[in-house]
């Protein structure tokens, strides 16, 4: 089993990245959730597809070497904390009838529907580059 690392021992171009996956899932997230103006929300198609191409850009510059490997996995990972998210804020606001959430709400949705990714980038890392 792999040690886990720290935010301190994760390279220039890992925390980019991070940034990168983070920033394309979130934003586009929380416009389909509903929480902007209505008429200022670009459709869905172009929220999963920011999230999508977003995570896929960001595993590639996670993992240059394996570049094709890596941004199969980004996708998944952006296309799934997207729809973990979005799935997690509909089905809590017809259970609870309050608009309130917490921020480590999403964290946990958006941590559960990148699964499928994360277990990918375990086959992008232990790959050999083309």
């Amino acid at each position: 089993m792999a040690k886990a690392r720290t935010l301190s021992e994760i390279s220039t171009r890992g925390k980019a990245a991070l940034c990168i996956g983070i920033f394309s899932i979130i934003i586009p997230g929380m416009l389909l959730a509903g929480f902007a103006l209505p008429e200022h929300t670009p459709p869905a198609s172009t929220c999963v597809a920011i999230a999508i191409i977003g995570s896929s850009v960001a595993g590639v510059i996670a993992y240059p070497r394996q570049w094709l490997r890596s941004s199969i996995a980004g996708a998944i990972t952006g296309g799934g904390s997207l729809l973990g998210l979005l799935l997690y804020v509909i089905i809590r606001t017809a259970l609870i009838e309050s608009d309130t959430f917490y921020n480590f709400e999403f964290a946990i949705a958006g941590l559960v529907g990148a699964l499928p990714g994360a277990f990918l980038f375990r086959w992008v890392r232990a790959g050999k580059a083309p």
